[in-house]
């Protein structure tokens, strides 16, 4: 064999090695499928409601005139100055509550109606709880509450006192009165005078 056939077989057989080594390193060096799996995560917030709790303040029905019936104890006086005391009885059943001073008129024999004004603070009566102030009291059917009343006998110059037969007692203004009515009439003078004590709780 010449030295040319045996080069051109020697060049053949590094193509044909060539060829198949380049096939060979092509096939191996695909890239493997890779498969990404994601994890989904999914966050559930729970929210507690509070339960809500109404707390209902328990409201004072104040005392109408209607449920009441009125008395007059009694009258008594000294040097100059008259005192009478009212007891007011509920009749109605249920519970009221009776704060303050009331409101008070006077009325004469022949219907004659005098009003009572700046009642408030007065004191110096000989009944001790009258002078205690005004005070919230809770009553129910059948107990009483009190009212007392002072007042000058005495007229002043040409005065002429009004002969008072009735005296008409409210817890609040344009209620139903509670009337308390007198066996013998009573004669205030100087009626910007004349005060009333706020209600009390009767002591029998």
């Amino acid at each position: 064999m010449n030295r040319v056939l045996r080069n051109f077989i020697l060049a053949l057989l590094l193509v044909v090695v060539a060829f198949s080594a380049g096939r060979y390193f092509i096939h191996r060096t695909t890239p493997a499928s890779t498969t990404s799996t994601t994890t989904s995560t999914t966050t559930t917030t729970t929210t507690t409601v509070p339960t809500s709790t109404t707390t209902a303040t328990a409201s004072l029905t104040t005392c109408r005139g209607s449920g009441f019936s009125g008395t007059n104890v009694g009258s008594e006086g000294a040097a100059g100055t008259g005192f009478d005391i009212m007891n007011l009885t509920k009749v109605t059943a249920g519970t009221c509550v009776i704060d303050g001073y009331p409101l008070v008129t006077l009325q004469e024999a022949k219907g004659v109606v005098e009003s009572v004004k700046n009642l408030s603070g007065t004191t110096n009566f000989p009944t001790s709880p009258a002078n205690v102030g005004p005070r919230a009291y809770t009553i129910t059917a059948g107990e009483k509450i009190s009212v007392e009343l002072r007042y000058s006998d005495i007229a002043v110059g040409a005065e002429t006192c009004p002969s008072i037969v009735q005296i008409d007692i409210r817890f609040v203004t344009n209620d139903t009165s509670v009337p308390v009515t007198f066996p013998y009439p009573i004669s205030p003078c100087v009626l910007e005078g004349v005060g009333v004590s706020a209600f009390y709780p009767t002591s029998s």
